[in-house]
This record gives structure tokens, C-alpha cells and sequence, in this order.
């Protein structure tokens, strides 16, 4: 992909939506709130197969945009680190809905994410505020809003007028697309489609403003390089505006996305 700005070649692999299943004795105690996401555990080496294609192209980082586990365990998370410091690859990471859910667990999911972000992912973030941050944009979606801190970190650093890409967990809405995507004008409690099965609290009646500003905001980007981002679990591409939308398909067959970008 050419880009105008950039000054050398960028290469990088977008991975989503592994969700590995581990876990062990020392999360008992969470054994009802991980019982059902834990029948469906990916292959042990789902992210391996990624991160050894990434390897051989000499990326210069793997994004992770979230779902990478599929609920807070130690043992997944500790997988997935030994991953890491296997390959030895750059990594970004933001968060999926069900990296930090525990079904079942009290709380709003801004209480939850949170929680398990303090608790067990925060070592993932390298230092970086898990909401938001810029080594490449990163801004963790995985509740549905964006927050108007969100929403003026994005106006931020794309007003600085270099090439710009966003990297989420949850697509931006276009239309065609469905309910589960950030933005949708239908989202909310009446649309609901899971939050009995996941044992979480039922959506708000609709979402904060600042998300429907944030959304408008993107596709309005002129230095916008491209939105990248998971959830869906299917490859889809897309266009709104001067925004070129690419969800990735999930990693659980070690499906990834290689980008590369060149001067233009």
C-alpha cells in the first residue's frame, strides 16, 4: 500500500480473535465464569503459525487487536506472554471484549475491563495507558464507546499531520455492516443479541456521543492510512470517507493480516 509521508517501507502483521482457552487450578475459583468460553479453546500454536510468518517477512511489529484470549485466566495469559518472549517480535496490543470478561463477573464492562486490566493484562500494554496510545494509535474500544478522552486523543495525534493508522478491536460501523460494530446507530439495549448468554450487563440504550463523534472524526482523517481491527472473526474490507476499514479474520487456524506499506 503506498502511502504519502512516510519516509521507508513499513511491514506489520495484524492478528485478532485467537481466544485460547487455558487455564488451570489457580483460577478455580472463576471455574462458572470461564466454563463456557473454555469449550471451545484454540490450538495451542494458533498464534505461533502467525508469528512464524511473521518472523520469516521480517516484520517490523505484530499488532494484537484483541480477543487474543478469550477470558482473563493466568494460564492464558502466560501462554501468550511465553509466546511473546518466544518470537521475540515488537508487539502492540489493545484489548477485545473478552480479553478482560469473566462471564458472569459484577460490574459495568468499563468496571470489568478495568479490573482485569489492572489484575492480569497490564504487563501487555508495556508501560502504555491501555485506553489509548501512540506508537502506533491504539484505542481500546472493546465496550462499544469511546470516550471523549478517547475521542480528543484521536483529534490529537491525527491534527499532527503524519500518516496515521488505527489499530481497535471492534470495527467502525458502515453501512451493511452488523449491530456488533462500533457506531452502529441501532446498538443498544433493544438490540442486544448476547448478554444473557455472556452473563453481563445488557448494553446502554445507546452509545455515548463521543463514539458517534470519534467514528465521524476517523472517516474524516485526510492522513488516515487505514482502521484495523478484529471481532468480526471473518476477513472484511471496507471504505467510509477517506477511511479504507480492514477486520481481520480470526487466528484460531492462524489466519493473520500482513500489511505493508511503502513511500509513495
Amino acid at each position: 500500500m503506498p502511502v504519502a509521508g512516510i519516509r521507508k517501507p513499513v511491514n506489520f502483521f495484524v492478528i485478532g480473535d485467537t481466544h485460547f482457552g487455558f487455564h488451570d487450578s489457580r483460577d478455580d475459583a472463576y471455574a462458572d465464569n470461564y466454563k463456557r468460553m473454555a469449550q471451545w479453546p484454540s490450538p495451542k500454536d494458533a498464534l505461533a503459525k502467525a508469528f512464524t510468518r511473521a518472523k520469516k517477512a521480517h516484520a517490523d511489529a505484530v499488532m494484537l487487536v484483541g480477543d487474543i484470549i478469550s477470558f482473563p485466566s493466568l494460564a492464558n495469559i502466560d501462554h501468550l506472554r511465553a509466546e511473546l518472549d518466544r518470537f521475540g517480535l515488537p508487539w502492540l496490543y489493545v484489548a477485545g471484549n473478552h480479553d478482560w470478561h469473566f462471564e458472569g463477573d459484577s460490574g459495568s464492562d468499563f468496571e470489568q475491563r478495568a479490573r482485569w486490566v489492572e489484575r492480569r493484562l497490564k504487563p501487555l500494554y508495556q508501560g502504555e495507558n491501555p485506553l489509548m496510545y501512540a506508537r502506533m494509535v491504539m484505542i481500546d474500544n472493546s465496550a462499544y464507546h469511546v470516550t471523549p478522552e478517547q475521542l480528543a486523543f484521536w483529534k490529537q495525534e491525527a491534527a499532527k499531520g503524519d500518516p496515521i493508522a488505527l489499530f481497535m478491536h471492534i470495527p467502525l460501523w458502515i453501512e451493511g455492516w452488523s449491530i456488533i460494530t462500533c457506531g452502529n446507530p441501532r446498538w443498544g439495549a433493544a438490540t442486544d443479541p448476547y448478554w444473557k448468554i455472556e452473563r453481563r450487563e445488557r448494553w446502554a440504550e445507546r452509545l455515548m456521543p463521543s463514539t458517534y463523534a470519534f467514528r465521524e472524526a476517523v472517516f474524516n482523517t485526510p492522513n488516515l492510512v487505514g482502521v484495523f481491527t478484529g471481532h468480526i472473526h471473518s476477513l472484511m474490507v471496507g471504505q467510509a470517507g477517506n477511511a479504507l476499514l480492514f477486520s481481520v479474520p480470526s487466528n484460531r487456524d492462524g489466519s493473520c493480516m500482513e500489511v505493508r506499506l511503502s513511500p509513495s
